[in-house]
């Protein structure tokens, strides 16, 4: 089945750093001119705390999950939970029938992707949401219809959280459920969700992992990059952590080894497998103790698997390339996946935010009609 994920609508809505662009890159000589007053010291003692702390957070284990899709023993259900009969809730989906699966999860990652990409929500807040989704379904049974509605409800919950402005539009969520829960619905299942994950409510995303591992890698280690290509590098890396999202199998990795496995693909695709720039990060790594228990080469041939299987590797992958492997197409940036080196491409965005055409995604696309 192909993700039906690119990087065109989360460029749209880049995350803000935390330091300046023109602080971005103080070792190199495309370094902007910075102002006496301002210490770029300031700023990746910054960044580092920022890593440090999340670290902590995920050593402590309150954001970890288990595999619960094996687990064949409840302490209780749902409907238990809710304190409803499983009739009164859904018919739609036959008693015994309706298990869940990794299938279900992919389908409910890939329906917010389309719900934040349509309101321009970052799309970390999906992240956050299945946090939220995945430990809360490791504490009680749920099957499809329950787990539709507390997806909704989690997402609800992150966009309330990371961006209250965004609050109203949401109002309609409850009618992409063509008619099987009301926002009644959703504010009773977000009371036990939060009981259930003990407000636990801000996890160290691998997005987040990104973006301050290499705001303090280029800010504390000498690169010749350009500003481009220091910006495709965000871009591509955000893009690979996304498809982590989606894929059932890193659900109990740490998000700092996900975004470790996404920055050193990417550098792969953006440069080869030989680029001397992989070892710098590694060695970032180190000196942050990431968890090095966890196999960073499976995670990375999992990720070239999503990439592959992903809607924008399939819309360039008829892209020509010469004997030797070099590409002329100014339009975007060349991957190489990394066990046979066969060329995708990761399309450049539109060239600023105000872009992004609303109108081309009309709310039909936004239902799941897989449900």
């Amino acid at each position: 089945m192909m993700l039906k994920l690119t990087m065109n609508p989360r460029k749209r809505s880049k995350r803000h750093r935390l330091t300046p662009r023109r602080l971005r890159l103080p070792q190199t000589s495309h370094r902007m001119e910075v102002d006496d007053e301002e210490d770029p010291n300031v700023f990746t003692d910054m960044i580092s705390d920022n890593i440090l702390a999340m670290i902590s957070q995920e050593k402590s284990g309150h954001y970890t999950c288990v595999d619960y899709l094996s687990k064949t023993a409840w302490q209780q259900s749902v409907y238990q939970l809710m304190k409803k009969a499983e009739h009164e809730f859904s018919s739609r989906h036959p008693v015994g029938n309706s298990r869940i699966d990794e299938y279900c999860r992919e389908q409910i990652v890939e329906w917010s992707f389309r719900v934040v990409d349509y309101f321009r929500i970052d799309r970390e807040v999906v992240a956050v949401s299945m946090s939220f989704l995945d430990r809360f379904l490791a504490t009680c049974r749920c099957d499809r219809s329950s787990f539709k509605l507390a997806a909704t409800t989690t997402l609800h919950l992150a966009v309330k959280l990371l961006y209250p402005c965004k609050l109203a539009d949401l109002g309609i969520l409850s009618d992409l459920s063509r008619g099987e829960f009301d926002m009644n619905n959703v504010a009773e299942m977000e009371t036990h969700i939060l009981r259930s994950l003990s407000w636990k409510l801000h996890p160290p995303t691998s997005l987040a992992f990104v973006s301050f591992i290499l705001d303090y890698f280029f800010a504390t280690t000498k690169s010749s990059l350009s500003i481009a290509d220091y910006d495709d590098l965000y871009d591509v890396a955000s893009f690979f952590s996304e498809l982590a999202v989606c894929d059932y199998f890193f659900v109990p990795l740490n998000g700092s080894s996900i975004a470790l496995a996404s920055i050193l693909n990417a550098l792969e695709g953006m440069f080869g497998p030989d680029n001397h720039l992989a070892g710098e990060i590694l060695r970032l790594a180190r000196h942050f103790n990431f968890d090095g228990s966890q196999d960073l080469s499976t995670a990375r041939n999992r990720l070239w698997e999503l990439y592959e299987r992903s809607e924008e590797c399939a819309l360039h992958n008829d892209k020509l390339i010469d004997d030797d492997r070099q590409a002329s197409w100014h339009g975007g940036i060349f991957v190489k996946k990394a066990s046979n080196l066969s060329p995708v491409s990761v399309s450049k965005p539109c060239h600023s935010a105000t872009d992004f055409v609303c109108h081309s995604r009309m709310p039909h696309q936004v239902r799941n009609e897989s449900w």
